[in-house]
């Protein structure tokens, strides 16, 4: 049997996964108490699954302030006019179904590294590593019989293979001219996801909280990823990988 869906529109996403909504009023549509599946109407779908916990039958006039206030209204006597924008036809006198539903832990990104930018990956990588006891990743390591090579990304781990820095080479990098403002700091955050289902739940729910996409390489190899902007502009990435 196909678990039952409770839909709402993207914009509910940040509310939904923080914890701010917990309430729901539907006009019309069944719901059972039990395992549910909260589907956000973005591009492409965001999935979470939940549970829906109480379903009680209400006239829209006997709504109370508490309930519309943990449905997102400034009080009961919003509620109407609110439901309207989703259902034009409702009137004060209609039966609408107060839902109340738990949402499943969500995994949140979790911070891979920081990430440098360099003209001299290795070179910089070398300065760290040193400076910080660090050790190359797997594979990162120079080549055994010292011939110079110019990779674009290097990353290093600590003794337990946790990430703590990575180096991206580009072709030129004028100076930060810190604390002066006309060349700021170059850098940004990588955090990893488990799976391309959550880097799309995180992108959108990023998007809705005012970051932008800068990139999209979702459809290139075994780590889908977008580079963002968060809403001061610095760039970061979020990407299926572990941290």
């Amino acid at each position: 049997m196909a678990i039952q869906e409770l839909r709402f529109r993207a914009t509910h996403l940040p509310a939904v996964l923080n914890g701010g909504k917990r309430i729901t009023m539907r006009f019309q549509d069944p719901v059972e108490v039990g395992p549910a599946m909260l589907v956000f109407e973005s591009t492409p779908e965001v999935r979470v699954p939940g549970r829906i916990t109480s379903a009680v039958a209400k006239t829209v006039a006997t709504v109370s302030d508490d309930e519309a206030r943990a449905d997102g209204f400034a009080g009961a006597s919003g509620v109407l006019t609110g439901l309207r924008d989703y259902y034009p036809s409702l009137e004060p006198d209609d039966e609408l179904v107060i839902v109340r539903f738990d949402v499943d832990e969500v995994p949140r990104p979790q911070r891979m590294h920081t990430a440098l930018d360099t003209e001299d990956a290795r070179g910089l990588a070398e300065f760290y590593r040193q400076l910080l006891g660090l050790r190359y990743r797997p594979g990162d390591e120079p080549p055994a019989d010292g011939t110079p090579d110019d990779p674009d990304w290097l990353v290093l781990v600590d003794a337990d293979g946790r990430r703590q820095l990575a180096v991206q080479r580009t072709d030129v990098l004028p100076r930060a001219t810190w604390p002066s403002a006309e060349i700021p700091m170059q850098m940004h955050l990588d955090f990893a996801v488990p799976t391309k289902e959550a880097l799309e739940l995180h992108r959108v729910h990023a998007e809705l909280l005012g970051a932008r996409v800068l990139h999209d390489r979702t459809g290139q190899g075994s780590e889908p990823l977008y580079v963002l902007a968060d809403p001061a502009g610095h760039p970061f990435c979020l990407l299926v990988g572990t941290p």
